[in-house]
């Protein structure tokens, strides 16, 4: 079963902050400049979150992972100008 998960980072190094998401973008989408949404399995989010505590620096960076519920999901709202949702439910637009 797979699960929605939002990233949200601050990271101060602009390299890390990079491959941070460079790396997030093969997970998933880009919702806002540092706000990834990602469709992931149990197995996948352990694996992504492993990579992201090697990725960041301890002392300077934070990283929000948050699994959303379907329940959650489903009340999600969008204001303003909303890019479409793809067959899953994560937003496809132009990043």
């Amino acid at each position: 079963m797979a699960l929605t998960v939002i990233v949200a980072y601050d990271v101060a190094n602009n390299r890390r902050r990079t491959r941070l998401a460079n790396y997030l973008q093969g997970w998933g989408y880009r919702m806002q400049e540092s706000v990834f949404q990602l469709r992931l399995s149990n197995e996948e989010l352990s694996e992504v979150c492993a990579r992201i505590d090697k990725l960041i620096s301890e002392t300077d960076d934070v990283v929000h992972v948050y699994p959303l519920c379907a329940a959650c999901c489903g009340r999600a709202e969008v204001f303003g100008t909303a890019p479409a949702l793809d067959d899953v439910g994560l937003y496809s637009g132009v990043w």
